[in-house]
């Protein structure tokens, strides 16, 4: 049951937390802005301390929850391995991942580089470790322009039908180098 539950919540944070990304109208950011404020990284930037003390909490009394319910790059993770386990599974019938036992000093190595960034302000490397932010830009350069030209279709449909619901925005890609 809690196994349901925790994968439903990771469905609608991960399609909330998406969507809200996607939105250029910026019509969902008064039903779905709390979602972004409850992730780590804007909470710590914002100096939110009641959700980090939150999150703190929540994650020591039901562990992992907010890598695999919240953080939308956790989530993404996850249905990404479930896959590629399943997919191993049906074609090599062999266990679709081995063990190896966990490298403490990477893990404390990463949190303390974030942590200095932090302190000392250099917010492009702690964007650039952060899994929202890291979410954010794959959703605005790989999904985004895909999203837009859809929506552009659909504006194009709607203006010959004399319907103003959809408007037309322009497609562009971000190039790798800026």
């Amino acid at each position: 049951m809690l196994r349901k539950l925790r994968i439903t919540l990771g469905i609608l944070f991960f399609a909330g937390i998406t969507l809200l990304l996607l939105d250029f109208t910026g019509t969902l950011h008064g039903w779905l802005g709390w979602m972004a404020r409850i992730q780590f990284l804007p909470a710590v930037m914002a100096l939110n301390v009641a959700v980090i003390a939150a999150l703190v909490i929540i994650t020591l009394i039901f562990g992992r929850i907010y890598c695999s319910v919240i953080c939308p790059l956790g989530v993404f993770q996850d249905v990404i391995a479930h896959t590629g386990a399943g997919w191993k599974r049906r074609h090599n019938n062999n266990k679709p991942y081995s063990w190896s036992p966990e490298k403490k000093w990477l893990r404390y190595v990463v949190w303390a580089l974030f942590v200095a960034a932090l302190v000392i302000g250099i917010n492009a490397l702690v964007a650039l470790l952060a899994p929202y932010s890291a979410w954010g830009r794959i959703v605005q350069n790989l999904f985004q322009p895909v999203y837009i030209w859809v929506n552009n279709i659909f504006a194009a449909i709607a203006r010959r039908a004399d319907s103003y619901a959809f408007y037309s925005r322009e497609v562009w890609m971000r190039s790798p180098l800026s």
